[in-house]
């Protein structure tokens, strides 16, 4: 199966092991990805808080190059997924596409009724392919807390594929992988990430308690699918721990980065050494659990 892949800011920048790990990963299990070209942001929550029909514009551009393309598009980005498959869902509503086109129109972009789907890595991996025939490497003995936030699967009419409630798709592949999953009840609540800037304060505290739980369940790590979660649970821990005298050292991992592991590759292959919070917590446990 190929893809036209939508790799979006983040994973060009502070998320180059989920961009690394999705590649060798799909690669791994026999999918194709061909990196969207030109592609744009698609905007994220900003773009939309100042203009809906702007925001929704920029992500929908990146779909009718899919079109143009002719593949469906796939996003490891839990929030360029979001908006993206809201972008897809306005193309197939006259009067939505009629404002996209009048803004595209001006770029010499060409828009037309959709006719792609946009994917997910997760729901590519849970639903369109039996991993468990390519494990080489069972994770016995890791505990983890698949964390899903608030866009993953969010709402149910634009993704459709898992429940927007109490989702279980990384739940299953983590398991599938050998791993043992912890009952994390706060797997789809907010970690704060959009308002970390104007509310620091108030997103520690939403961070704080997803660590609190996790650490709790003793997990040896939080899996997730989303840039701005791990902007939030990873790059913000030290500050977290010192702000309110806990300690965590809480590794946190893509999903794309537990299969590959599972899968038999090697950990720097997969980007585990790009971490702010080491990775070697999680190797070492598996090493000594083998």
């Amino acid at each position: 199966m190929k893809y036209s892949y939508y790799p979006g800011c983040s994973l060009h920048s502070t998320a180059k092991e989920f961009d690394v790990s999705t590649k060798v990963v799909m690669q791994e299990l026999g999918f194709e990805l061909q990196e969207l070209q030109d592609w744009s942001c698609c905007g994220g929550s900003v773009a939309g808080g100042v203009s809906h029909d702007v925001g929704m514009a920029l992500a929908a551009r990146n779909v009718v190059l899919a079109q143009q393309q002719n593949q469906d598009l796939l996003a490891a980005c839990s929030g360029c997924y979001n908006k993206s498959a809201k972008a897809a869902k306005a193309l197939e509503n006259n009067q939505e596409r009629q404002k996209i086109t009048a803004i595209l129109g001006d770029m010499g972009i060409s828009v037309s009724e959709n006719n792609i789907r946009v994917r997910n890595v997760v729901d590519v991996l849970a639903n369109d392919i039996d991993i468990s025939t390519r494990i080489k490497k069972p994770l016995h003995g890791l505990k983890v807390a698949c964390y899903y936030g608030c866009l993953l699967t969010r709402p149910e009419n634009i993704t459709g594929w898992d429940s927007p409630v109490f989702p279980m798709s990384m739940d299953r592949l983590a398991q599938t992988c050998g791993a043992e999953v912890v009952d994390f009840r706060s797997k789809t609540k907010c970690c704060g990430g959009p308002i970390l800037v104007p509310k620091e304060d108030v997103a520690f505290e939403l961070t704080k308690r997803l660590l609190d739980e996790a650490k709790s369940l003793e997990a040896d790590c939080i899996v997730l699918a989303c840039p701005l979660c791990s902007t939030n649970l990873e790059l913000r821990q030290p500050d977290i721990e010192k702000k309110y005298n806990v300690s965590y050292s809480l590794p946190i991992l893509y999903i794309t980065e537990l299969i590959g592991l599972a899968l038999g590759i090697k950990p720097r292959k997969l980007g585990l050494d790009k971490h702010i919070v080491s990775t070697q917590p999680v190797l070492s446990k598996l090493k000594t659990c083998s």
